[in-house]
């Protein structure tokens, strides 16, 4: 009879153990009062490389030096209005750059060209726009960028440019037009040139055309199916994947991979709140994982992303 007396006294701190442990698993679940982030989508916004402004005179060749190191040339006279009209007088031009795997989940820029796997050099998006009406390049004009050496083989790189829909998801395009080409330096190859008639959304990429296979990803213990996105990054290549949210079914899924060692990152927000699951696996065809998502902060999720290569 002592030994039970003295075991339900002990009940009350085993309740408050057990609850604290509950409470740990419930995390994602627990209301919050942050309202910085509430949709995934304005998580990715906030996120997206800053913005570069520079006031230009088009009148003269202008070079742009950008803070990651990549020169733009802007042709003499190349820009026009969308209806074709000559421009005269200050431009303003804006450049996002986009290098590596951290930085295309975070800004939501998967290297996929109608489907097919490709690997990058660099994402830009270069606008002109002058009282805030937007420029095009004039007819018979280029745009040239010297892209920093980031590791990548720039062999087979060609021009591609990027369409986006309502969502701000951009889908790549070869460019054919003539005169469209990436150019590698023939010293030591350390740097490429690419040309283009387009601004926009360009990206230095080449397919992948080696095969590839699916893979499904559980969402696990994700705060909510609509506020998640789920990317792959192949190890050793710059090239990220977005998987599809089957709905109905439950999962993510690709079938958009490479049987390689990767690096599957779910990103969720939820109540103003971030969570983060960062796994590592080999895909192999037909393989799977459950996500296991974990609370992060902003800074702590930048610094793991970082270390993709």
């Amino acid at each position: 009879m002592p030994a039970r007396i003295v075991s339900m006294k002990r009940m009350p701190v085993l309740i408050a153990v057990l609850l604290l442990v509950l409470s740990c698993q419930k995390e994602l679940s627990d209301e919050v009062t942050q309202t910085s982030l509430t949709i995934i989508s304005d998580f990715h916004e906030k996120n997206r490389n800053d913005v570069q402004a520079f006031s230009v005179n088009p009148a003269t060749a202008i070079t742009i030096t950008t803070n990651k190191g990549a020169k733009i040339y802007l042709p003499v006279n190349g820009f026009s209005t969308q209806d074709g009209r000559p421009v005269t007088g200050n431009v303003t031009v804006t450049v996002k750059e986009i290098y590596t795997p951290g930085e295309m989940i975070l800004s939501n820029m998967p290297t996929i060209a109608g489907g097919r796997l490709l690997e990058s050099a660099g994402e830009f998006e270069i606008k002109a726009s002058q009282n805030k009406d937007p420029l095009k390049l004039s007819a018979g004009s280029f745009i040239k960028i010297d892209i920093p050496s980031k590791g990548v083989d720039m062999q087979g790189m060609q021009v591609f440019n990027g369409v986006a829909d309502a969502d701000g998801n951009v889908d790549w395009a070869v460019n054919t037009n003539p005169g469209n080409v990436v150019v590698r330096d023939s010293l030591l190859f350390s740097g490429s040139t690419l040309f283009a008639d387009d601004i926009n959304w360009l990206n230095c990429d080449k397919f992948i055309n080696d095969p590839t296979v699916d893979f499904t990803a559980y969402p696990g213990n994700a705060p909510g199916d609509d506020s998640t996105n789920v990317f792959v990054h192949l190890t050793g290549r710059n090239t990220v994947v977005k998987m599809n949210w089957t709905r109905g079914l439950n999962y993510f899924r690709t079938d958009k991979l490479l049987a390689v060692p990767s690096t599957i990152v779910g990103i969720s927000a939820r109540n103003g709140r971030l969570f983060a699951s960062v796994t590592t696996a080999t895909i192999a065809q037909g393989s799977s994982i459950t996500m296991n998502f974990l609370p992060y902060t902003e800074q702590q999720l930048k610094d793991r992303l970082s270390q993709l290569r």
